[in-house]
């Protein structure tokens, strides 16, 4: 009798407090819980999709996907993803890794997007050519694969998840082994990433929503110098070839070209230019290497650009002195002018 009654006992008290935390969680309203979802990872999202049919409603809307991006935006800010170079070093195996800024730690050793025996032979030649909102975008040299129908492979690729998928081939030919100019970003206001790529004076678009490329039409005045764009506020942007900068709309799918740079008093002695941003906006840098220096200008207002208009105002805010006796030194450091001093 003792031992069904401690049962009894144990069953009642399970039910109470099932009781009291199905209570719980009926109280919790829809809008709580989402602010609850917005704050967690992605993997643990991914296992609470099948909790319930509510819950894999709200996880997997468009709406949801947005808002966790920007609540979770600081955090992807502090990652690097870090590619190791078979051709850079021997220690090196082609694969990436997630670098943590703050710690400076290696957070995960992540090998490949490729690692599910696309390919009979390793490692496999890959490039980088860009990351946004927890995506990466990867292109994969198949040169060493004859039996291959097709030069290059691209990936995107999730490395929370480690899901990957393989776009669909290019529209435009390749010229020759020249893949062109890639770039990849996401369109916040559709909701879609995107690859871009630039052979000469034809362009195409991929859209992951559509899962296809599309050709742009319009022919373009300018290509870019580098193989890859840098992405910034929903644009990518290149230098051009006739000394000037060019951007690409993601939403609209348009290129906006002989956007003007700043004016340099020696052109000639320009040994690289850099395009990346700098405390919230589009900046340039020059590297002039007679006078030893490091110049950086920062674009005043980038959304005249961005809506078409090509006379751009530059102020110039940084000027490092990397000159070569600095270098050499190990003790000397490069001293940074603000932009009200001279250059000499």
């Amino acid at each position: 009798m003792d031992e069904d009654n401690k049962k009894k006992r144990k069953l009642n008290k399970k039910k109470r407090i099932a009781e009291a935390w199905e209570k719980l969680m009926s109280s919790i309203t829809d809008d709580l819980w989402i602010e609850i979802l917005l704050r967690l990872p992605i993997k643990p999202l991914l296992r609470f999709k099948s909790v319930s049919k509510s819950w894999f409603s709200i996880i997997s809307s468009h709406r949801f996907a947005k808002s966790h991006l920007v609540t979770n935006a600081k955090d992807d800010d502090e990652i690097l993803i870090v590619h190791h170079d078979l051709a850079d070093s021997e220690g090196d195996d082609g694969s990436f890794s997630l670098f943590h800024v703050d710690s400076t730690r290696i957070l995960k050793n992540l090998k490949t997007p490729y690692s599910q025996g696309e390919y009979p032979f390793e490692p496999i030649t890959s490039e980088l050519i860009g990351s946004d909102c927890g995506i990466v975008c990867v292109y994969v040299n198949l040169y060493k694969w004859r039996a291959a129908k097709k030069i290059f492979d691209v990936y995107l690729w999730n490395p929370a998840t480690k899901h990957s998928m393989i776009i669909p081939p290019f529209i435009v030919p390749d010229n020759g082994w020249n893949i062109g100019s890639l770039g990849f970003g996401f369109d916040h206001i559709d909701l879609d990433f995107k690859v871009v790529r630039v052979v000469s004076s034809s362009a195409e678009v991929y859209s992951s929503n559509r899962n296809c490329w599309r050709k742009i039409e319009s022919k373009l005045i300018d290509y870019p110098v580098s193989r890859s764009f840098h992405v910034f506020r929903g644009f990518l942007f290149a230098l051009g070839h006739n000394d000037s900068m060019m951007a690409f709309n993601l939403n609209k799918e348009v290129f906006i070209c002989g956007i003007k740079l700043p004016v340099i008093s020696s052109p000639d002695d320009v040994s690289f230019v850099h395009i990346n941003d700098f405390k919230d906006t589009i900046s340039v840098t020059y590297s002039l290497e007679k006078e030893g220096k490091i110049k950086l200008w920062a674009l005043d207002d980038e959304t005249g650009v961005c809506s078409g208009g090509v006379e751009a105002s530059w102020t110039k805010v940084l000027s490092v002195d990397v000159g070569f006796k600095r270098v050499k030194c190990a003790a000397s450091s490069p001293r940074l002018q603000d932009s009200s001093d001279s250059d000499e």
